[in-house]
């Protein structure tokens, strides 16, 4: 590519990395909704399988296209949809413009709810009132009110009990604000109780661990008491305890890891959502902040209660099993050394049965080797002098036999020794 060309183009031809359109696009995903006063906020959380989700999606009248998407607006007749993929559940959200309850279609919550295989986790409803909630016109809660001032002078009341058909319902009095900006605290609003009700969901399944998590501490107790009261002889069946409570727990501890690392991030969630929107106390009534903080407080504290006893429990089964297996080994090493003493001795026996038999083979040998001499003797008698007697000549070469036998074998053991 010469410098003209370089010179005329007028925009850069990048390389861009794979996963630059997702970081970019990642601060304006989620929009808000406009939202006016007098409008109805129904927002619903949903887990489903993928055949529960198309057919959600026919209800909706949602197209093809929505299908794969993380985040999806589409506006008809009746009312605003938000559609929202998140990690383990999807979002609906419906907004329907200056209009009460009765605006909500009468078979569409009902379509909803009877899909196959869809279960309900969030169902928040938001009622913008145009009057000030403590008027008459203003619909009460029958149940104890919580509620306060928030960030642009918006009043927001509700009972954080669900409804009839499982709503918990929030109304809201903005006096102020465009409703691109009423929008946006709506949203807080909503992602506050979105986030407070999934932060909880660790929390059942942190008390039904607390059980199991209790029973194998009391099992990892007597173990532990028997390995300084039990002999040596024991370790492997206490070895084998340890070996089966340290699976179980493992597996207690995965099935729970993503549940309560999933609490303790919409905890921190919930925080600065309710950081965001600066609620101020309003008369006597207990400020909703405050009721959340008080009520997700001790449910965290149980989850991450939980979750370091189960790695205490581990890293001390891992512990106790290190200190069995060390205890197991130096029980080896004293068999090992008892074992090689009593091959020593048998060893030392063989040396001394070989030695003995070397010696016995040494006669036997110079006895067989001087029976021949004496046959030589014999058959040579007529050559040689009359004046020895062929006995003597015997008798003065059984040393010289013994000795040449005696020298022959060693030097064969020698070989031998130096061969292996």
């Amino acid at each position: 590519m010469d410098l003209a060309t370089v010179a005329v183009r007028s925009v850069p031809d990048w390389s861009f990395h794979a996963d630059r359109e997702t970081i970019v696009s990642e601060p304006h995903a989620r929009p808000s909704m406009p939202v006016s006063s007098g409008d109805l906020v129904l927002h619903m959380g949903l887990t489903c399988k993928p055949a529960a989700q198309l057919r959600l999606f026919e209800i909706l009248n949602l197209g093809s296209e929505a299908q794969h998407a993380r985040h999806w607006m589409k506006q008809s007749d009746q009312y605003r949809l938000k559609f929202e993929q998140h990690t383990e559940f999807i979002s609906i959200t419906l907004l329907f413009p200056e209009a009460g309850s009765a605006a909500v279609p009468p078979d569409l919550l009902n379509k909803i709810a009877d899909i196959p295989d869809i279960e309900a986790i969030i169902l928040t409803k938001v009622q913008m009132t145009p009057v000030p909630i403590g008027t008459a016109e203003a619909t009460p809660f029958s149940t104890k009110m919580f509620g306060g001032t928030m960030r642009g002078g918006m009043d927001v009341r509700s009972s954080l009990v669900p409804d009839e058909s499982g709503f918990i319902t929030y109304s809201v009095h903005s006096e102020s604000g465009a409703p691109e900006e009423v929008g946006r605290r709506i949203q807080r609003l909503i992602e506050m109780e979105t986030y407070r009700t999934l932060c909880l969901l660790g929390l059942p399944l942190a008390r039904r661990a607390g059980g199991s998590l209790a029973e194998s501490e009391l099992r990892l107790i007597d173990v532990v008491n028997s390995m300084s009261t039990q002999s040596a002889e024991d370790d492997e069946k206490l070895f084998e305890k340890l070996s089966r409570l340290l699976q179980e727990s493992g597996a207690l501890r995965a099935s729970t890891r993503f549940r309560f690392g999933a609490s303790t991030a919409y905890y921190n969630l919930v925080l600065q959502r309710l950081t965001s929107l600066e609620e101020a106390k309003l008369d006597d009534l207990q400020t909703i902040s405050g009721f959340v903080r008080s009520r997700l407080d001790p449910g965290i504290a149980t989850i991450e209660s939980v979750a370091s006893r189960q790695k205490t429990l581990i890293d001390d089964l891992s512990q106790a099993l290190s200190q069995l297996r060390t205890r197991i080994d130096l029980a080896l090493n004293r068999d090992n050394q008892s074992l090689l003493k009593s091959l020593d001795a048998r060893h030392r026996q063989q040396v001394l049965i070989a030695q003995t038999v070397e010696g016995l083979s040494a006669v036997a040998i110079t006895y067989y080797a001087v029976g021949l001499l004496s046959y030589v003797l014999k058959g040579a008698a007529p050559i040689l002098p009359a004046a020895v007697p062929h006995s003597v000549v015997l008798a003065f070469s059984v040393p010289f036999v013994v000795s040449a036998v005696w020298m022959s074998l060693h030097h064969l053991r020698a070989k031998w020794d130096k061969h292996e």
